[in-house]
């Protein structure tokens, strides 16, 4: 039989006190798996309750339609940006439409003069080679202008150079040099205006240099005139090259394509002249 003592009855109180203190809860502590498991699931519906009363419903269809709200349809931002860069593209092909045409019209205005003058010197040389070559430049300018025609605006197509002799003078046009600046061309302003006005300008300055191209070439005869002549082609022509040049660059389609070949016949052009002027002036060296 097992004696209780003082020492057995203090070892059993330890023990006592030791069991009930591992039984209890700690501070901090997760509590009974079954009641902690119950209080988390209660938290968590709470928590989800509360986040749907504030999220909006992600479901068109579950959200109750308000006859008074109009409703944009999704695909309404991307219509209207497609929408907004059709409208851009237009405007930019027919601004560049705009431009060509403008060139072609220039370029018309140019071989008008050209004509204007290679007819001047072929009815006041007494050389036959010169009449023979101002002639042949003329049928290629001639033909020059009817194929431009197709690139040009429709109110400048057909349009001459109306500068003309008066008396012992010659002189552009009344039409061409008074001109008011608020004309019917200019009514509908903006860039129509603007390219109207430039358009004016560009054919006074061709019809003024005719006229005076021509008082200049009046004031020689003979071989002295021939020599003026081809000078002034000479010089034409060039200026000639260099403006097909740049509309070759800044042109598109078939207007880009054409002034390139137009420069071969520039070029073709400018070197009989240069010749024929050589030649000229070594006869007249020759007969000293």
């Amino acid at each position: 039989m097992l004696r209780f003592t003082p020492a057995l009855a203090v070892l059993l109180a330890a023990a006592s006190a030791s069991a009930q203190k591992a039984g209890a809860p700690q501070p901090g502590s997760p509590q009974n798996p079954a009641q902690t498991t119950g209080s988390q699931g209660a938290d968590q519906n709470q928590t989800q309750n509360r986040n749907n009363a504030q999220r909006p419903n992600a479901n068109p269809g579950a959200a109750q339609s308000n006859p008074n709200q109009s409703v944009t349809p999704r695909n309404e931002v991307p219509d209207r940006a497609n929408r907004q860069d059709g409208r851009l593209g237009n405007r930019q092909a027919q601004s560049g439409d705009h431009f060509d045409a403008h060139v072609a019209d220039c370029l018309i205005l140019s071989n008008q003069e050209e004509i204007a003058l290679l007819k001047f010197g072929a009815e006041h040389t007494k050389n036959d080679k010169v009449k023979e070559l101002a002639q042949s430049m003329i049928k290629d300018h001639e033909k020059a202008i009817g194929e431009l025609r197709q690139f040009a605006s429709p109110e400048h197509a057909n349009e001459e150079l109306t500068a003309f002799k008066e008396g012992n003078r010659d002189v552009a046009s009344r039409e061409a040099r008074k001109v008011p600046a608020d004309s019917a061309n200019d009514a509908h302003g903006g860039q129509d205006g603007m390219m109207a006005k430039l358009h004016r300008m560009t054919k006074r300055a061709h019809e003024q240099c005719l006229v005076l191209s021509r008082e200049e070439l009046t004031k020689y005869e003979g071989h002295e005139f021939d020599q003026a002549f081809l000078g002034q082609q000479i010089g034409m022509h060039t200026g000639m090259l260099a403006k097909l040049k740049a509309a070759q660059e800044e042109t598109s389609g078939e207007l880009s394509q054409w002034t390139g070949k137009a420069q071969e016949t520039t070029k073709k052009h400018k070197d009989h002249l240069e010749k024929l002027m050589n030649d000229l002036a070594k006869d007249a060296h020759s007969k000293k």
